[in-house]
């Protein structure tokens, strides 16, 4: 398969995590993937990837990957302009409201010069790998940065216990995520990469 622009790192990557409260996965779950329902008979804008952490406190993280602050903003406005979706969404903004805690926001750019190894690309990979560091040192994995200097080290793995053994030989503060295809609006390319795990479960 011949290297396409959809099949590099994105330029620019949203972070979004939200802390659940306990007790809150659940009702969490139903939310979002309602939600991932709507996006996809309504129209949703832009594809996003849902993951949640596998051990300790639970989080849900959020990824959206731009071209440019330019497409970004482009994406917002064509939310605000989807009515019907933005609507929807609304109805559930308040009960989603009731089970998490503050949410933590970061936009990170792409840096090729600090990565080594097979490059992540958004919506690869059934499992996440993320360590968050400062370092100005070249490091394994996929490396985007904020303005703030926060540093997130992505890599992919298919299996638990390949995240696990990633997650061992890693710095200490590296999480593993499970991606959660139901909660989340995948683009064609990544369902292609791998339609048995993107394919709905009824």
């Amino acid at each position: 398969m011949h290297l396409t622009a959809q099949a590099q790192p994105p330029p620019l990557l949203q972070v979004v995590r939200e802390p659940l409260k306990p007790g809150a996965d659940a009702a969490f779950g139903a939310i979002e993937e309602e939600r991932a329902r709507l996006s996809a008979t309504l129209g949703c804008p832009h594809p996003y990837l849902a993951a949640e952490t596998v051990t300790g406190s639970k989080e849900v993280w959020w990824f959206n990957g731009y071209e440019s602050e330019t497409q970004r903003q482009q994406v917002y406005d064509a939310y605000a302009k989807n009515t019907p979706l933005m609507a929807a969404f609304e109805k559930s903004a308040k009960p989603k409201a009731e089970l998490t805690l503050r949410s933590i926001e970061a936009f990170a750019s792409y840096r090729s010069n600090r990565s080594d190894g097979p490059p992540w690309t958004l919506g690869q990979g059934r499992y996440l790998v993320i360590t968050r560091r400062e370092s100005a040192a070249r490091l394994v994995g996929t490396v985007f940065e904020s303005a703030e200097g926060v540093v997130f080290v992505i890599r992919s793995a298919r299996t638990r216990e390949d995240a696990e053994a990633m997650r061992a030989s890693s710095g200490p503060e590296t999480t593993v995520l499970a991606v959660r295809p139901s909660w989340s609006f995948p683009a064609a390319d990544w369902i292609a990469a791998d339609p048995e795990f993107w394919r709905p479960r009824r």
